[in-house]
């Protein structure tokens, strides 16, 4: 393929199969990792965490090539302004574990700073990640793959820009639940049976939390395929 492709990446194929169903992607892996294709457009789910994410994201680029890449997803809000299903497209992204500052090829004005950080904890204001926590004093959200495949990106000297939603506010996401994603975007079913019969409460949680983020994918489905159909009009890679 074409380095003039556009390449979307996502950590998990449940972010991604709402935009190949719209934009009538076909299934292709690439390499292990999940995929969807035509001739302008591919999508990737390169996994959970930013050293799965970015290792993923680096293969898929040497295999691919790429005119510029789009991350999307979902991410979690640390501002408190923020509310299911509201874009993300940061001004900044920062890695909370080195503590170095990207930049999308565009940035957003006012579109605040997302934070990438190694896994998910809870706290009062929301979902943060082991790291150097001063970084996220002004963080607006935060996601777990971003600043990797950013970093995957810059060392192929990719462009790349941020287009994300929000899946969860403080309060909504809970520890337990967190702990149920695995590595490679899937739920852990059987564990999620066990919390429900722990805590019969927790089913509550996990459809609103599954309501969430299907509310957040659709969000960010529709915003990337704005975005790429008003590059339609640039020639077909062949």
């Amino acid at each position: 393929m074409s380095g003039r492709s556009v390449v979307v990446l996502g950590a998990t194929p449940r972010e991604l199969r709402p935009l190949a169903r719209a934009l009538r992607l076909r299934p292709e892996p690439v390499g292990d990792l999940p995929a969807w294709r035509d001739a302008r457009v591919v999508a990737v789910a390169v996994g959970v965490g930013p050293a799965r994410a970015g290792a993923g994201a680096a293969r898929v680029l040497d295999a691919l090539g790429a005119q510029r890449v789009v991350i999307t997803g979902v991410a979690g809000a640390l501002d408190d302004s923020l509310e299911v299903g509201d874009l993300v497209r940061p001004a900044a992204v920062v890695d909370v574990r080195s503590g170095v500052v990207r930049t999308p090829s565009t940035p957003a004005p006012g579109g605040g700073v997302l934070a990438t950080v190694e896994r998910v904890h809870l706290s009062g204001r929301g979902p943060i990640g082991e790291g150097d926590v001063r970084l996220l004093a002004g963080a607006t959200a935060v996601d777990m793959e971003t600043a990797a495949i950013a970093a995957a990106c810059e060392a192929k000297g990719i462009p790349w820009d941020v287009v994300r939603a929000i899946s969860d506010v403080a309060g909504t996401l809970t520890q337990d639940a967190a702990s149920l994603l695995r590595p490679d975007g899937r739920a852990d079913v059987l564990e999620a049976v066990h919390l429900v019969l722990r805590d019969p409460r927790a089913l509550g949680r996990l459809v609103r939390l599954g309501l969430d983020s299907a509310r957040a994918i659709r969000v960010a489905t529709g915003a990337v395929v704005s975005e790429l159909t008003a590059t339609e009009s640039d020639p077909p890679v062949r």
